[in-house]
């Protein structure tokens, strides 16, 4: 249920080790694909052309699975034997059988063809190959990739990949592009890394044995995260809540701090303050939601009434690198006694000042995406790099670090790291690193610790993205707003 990341060769052995203890293996290629077509009746519940493209082996048998799954359920089925039915193997065979008896009105092709690519409402569920394949795709299965990877780009339909993308790890280049790809029994360590991101999508997940893998990293979900945001007594109040703090703005910059605002009401903190500069307070208040309480920061105002009063304090969004914004941030560094999340500018001012980080008495959430990260470091890295430099300034300064990206990951001392399985690129916008600011902000203003607290954010704030590109129906110019606007939802999926 921890959803632990584990190499292939550790997953193999432990499904080995499952049959030989008396599960047949094909009641474990039954469970996988039960529980992948249930995802992918709520992922995609109004797509009505999917066309299931499925390989020889096991990988097959579990598409096919799906494809009886779907159309006991009513969809419109189309079925691509990549190789033919003379081909499959065992399992798959019986599978084959099984779906052409019980479904018969499946359409069931031995070539793919253009005119079997549904439009863009449509689905395409790859069930090529396994974790068996290793190395180049061979033909006939490069070629039917390369078809799948081309259309999808003409057409706008979305991928599914089953357990993994044909083509990866052994062929990155070529690999199918999946929107989502749906893991079984534990997540291969591969799939979580940046640079393959673009060919894995979001990913979800299918518990199919109890592990026994040892502690080590793992992928967030919804089924772990829950327990850390329980439901709200009726004996309670605003400050049951705590009260968020969210310093920043700067003249051309008062965007960043209301979205961060914003976003914390949308989590749940019981109030919410925004201290700006006395030279934008008027243009903050009036375009800042009433429930903001905005106070003005004059030249030399400590406002530390706020700053003893606060739950949590976050630092950055739109503060600028004046002297006045150093000073700031050097003030609350040495004056907070609430957790701090420091983002944006806070971070490039502290990357000129390392020795900054010393000063600070509480509990640190950085949130630097790759260019902050450099900065922080002092040095280049490369994308391969992540977790180690994510580890590496986590352990150094004691602090948690969230390392945004496509796989935002979250490392802290002592904890497994973690990395994100949710969101899609409609999130690469600005301001869209704000709203994750107040969203952590709100949830380490209701008590939870900055590990947990790190964790459920980037979950939230990727799943919020996720509902809102179900409203809108296209990544382009989903807004950091459309994400505030579907906390709640992003809230009631996480406990479901």
């Amino acid at each position: 249920m921890l959803m632990k990341i584990v190499t292939t060769a550790e997953l193999v052995e432990r499904e080995k080790e499952v049959i030989a203890a008396g599960t047949p293996a094909a009641d474990l290629m039954e469970r996988a694909g039960r529980g992948m077509a249930e995802i992918i009746q709520q992922e995609f519940p109004q797509a009505p052309q999917t066309l299931i493209v499925v390989g020889k082996g096991n990988n097959g048998g579990v598409g096919l699975v799906v494809a009886r799954y779907l159309a006991a359920a009513g969809w419109t089925v189309r079925v691509v034997l990549a190789e033919g039915d003379k081909q499959l193997r065992d399992l798959p065979r019986e599978q084959w059988k099984r779906l052409i008896t019980e479904h018969p009105d499946v359409l069931a092709h031995a070539q793919l063809h253009d005119t079997l690519f549904p439009d863009a409402r449509g689905l395409v569920i790859d069930a090529l190959l396994g974790v068996g394949g290793n190395g180049p795709i061979r033909p006939p299965i490069a070629a039917l990739v390369d078809r799948l990877n081309r259309a999808r780009a003409q057409r706008f339909f979305r991928t599914v990949a089953l357990d993994l993308p044909t083509g990866l790890p052994g062929d990155p280049e070529h690999a199918l592009i999946a929107d989502l790809t749906i893991t079984v029994g534990a997540v291969k360590d591969f799939l979580v890394r940046e640079e393959y991101s673009g060919r894995v999508g979001r990913i979800e997940t299918v518990s199919l044995f109890e592990d026994t893998f040892p502690v080590r990293d793992r992928l967030l979900i919804a089924r772990t995260l829950a327990p850390l945001l329980p439901r709200r007594s009726a004996y309670s109040h605003k400050n049951t809540y705590g009260r968020a703090l969210i310093v920043g703005g700067s003249a051309g910059f008062i965007g960043a701090p209301i979205l961060a605002a914003q976003a914390a009401l949308r989590t749940g903190a019981g109030l919410t303050n925004l201290a700006v500069p006395k030279t934008i307070y008027p243009f903050v208040i009036s375009k800042a939601p009433p429930e903001i309480m905005v106070a003005e920061r004059a030249p030399n105002d400590d406002f530390l009434d706020l700053i003893e009063s606060a739950k949590s304090i976050a630092v950055g969004p739109g503060l600028g690198l004046t002297t006045e914004a150093k000073r700031i941030l050097e003030f609350i560094l040495k004056k907070a006694t609430a957790p701090l999340v420091l983002d944006a500018d806070a971070l490039t001012l502290l990357a000129a000042k390392p020795a900054l980080f010393k000063t600070a008495k509480v509990p640190l959430v950085l949130t630097p995406h790759p260019g902050e990260m450099k900065r922080l470091l002092g040095r280049e890295f490369a994308v391969e790099e992540r977790p180690i430099v994510a580890r590496e300034l986590s352990d150094k300064l004691k602090a948690v670090v969230v390392l945004k990206g496509t796989r935002t990951l979250i490392a802290a001392p002592g904890e497994p790291l973690a990395y994100n399985s949710t969101g899609n690129p409609g999130l690469a916008v600005g301001g869209s690193g704000d709203t994750l600011t107040g969203i952590l902000t709100a949830l380490l203003a209701q008590g939870l610790k900055p590990y947990d607290a790190a964790r459920v954010a980037v979950w939230l704030h990727g799943c919020a993205a996720d509902f809102a590109l179900r409203v809108r129906g296209c990544e382009e110019g989903l807004l950091p707003t459309d994400v505030s606007e579907n906390l709640s939802r992003a809230i009631t999926a996480l406990r479901g």
